[in-house]
């Protein structure tokens, strides 16, 4: 039996001070909806990078040829690209969505079994509860409102004839429930 536990804290911070396109961040500078920046600051905490992971692995030899192991991998939350200042707050108008990706935990299993000293059997189930999650989240414009109805053009123009746009937080999905079977031979 193996058991193997890891945990990262990862402090990923901006050295400089920066301005960056913040069209789609609740807090630039232009106001509601419209294309403007954002100031970040020394200090602020780099995007998509999450603060925490957790990984922890146990294998346990169920005979002297066959092998199952049970992984857990947990992360934090981390800000989307896009908040780089950590300012935007959904208004529900202009902007949807918190500007960040949630934490998850994903639980796979493995099983493998060696035929011969050569031949390697082996199964495995990737996120075996089948957990819906993002791996990543980005600021930017959308069509739809927070009922998820397509609105082409949601508000009228400003005095300058610029139109506001929504925008709302995307997510990049994580992997689905993946089953894996194969082998492996060692050529000597």
């Amino acid at each position: 039996m193996s058991l193997d536990v890891a945990w990262t804290l990862v402090d990923a911070r901006f050295r400089s001070a920066e301005r960056l396109n913040g069209a789609a961040n609740s807090s630039n500078d232009e106001g509601p909806g419209l294309a403007g920046a954002i100031d970040i600051v020394a200090g602020d905490h780099l995007p998509l990078v999450p603060r925490q992971t957790f990984k922890a692995s146990l294998a346990v030899a169920v005979e002297a040829r066959t092998t199952l192991a049970l992984d857990l991998v947990a992360t934090s939350g981390a800000t989307a690209r896009g908040n780089e200042n950590g300012g935007h707050a959904a208004d529900g108008v202009f902007y949807l969505g918190p500007g960040r990706s949630p934490g998850y935990a994903v639980v796979n299993f493995g099983a493998t079994m060696q035929t011969t000293p050569a031949l390697t059997l082996f199964a495995r189930i990737a996120n075996v509860l089948d957990r819906q999650y993002a791996s990543a989240a980005q600021l930017g414009p959308t069509g739809f409102d927070a009922a998820g109805r397509f609105v082409s053009q949601p508000f009228p123009a400003d005095a300058q004839g610029r139109y506001a746009l929504r925008n709302s937080t995307f997510y990049a999905p994580g992997a689905p429930r993946l089953f894996s079977l194969g082998l492996r031979y060692a050529f000597d």
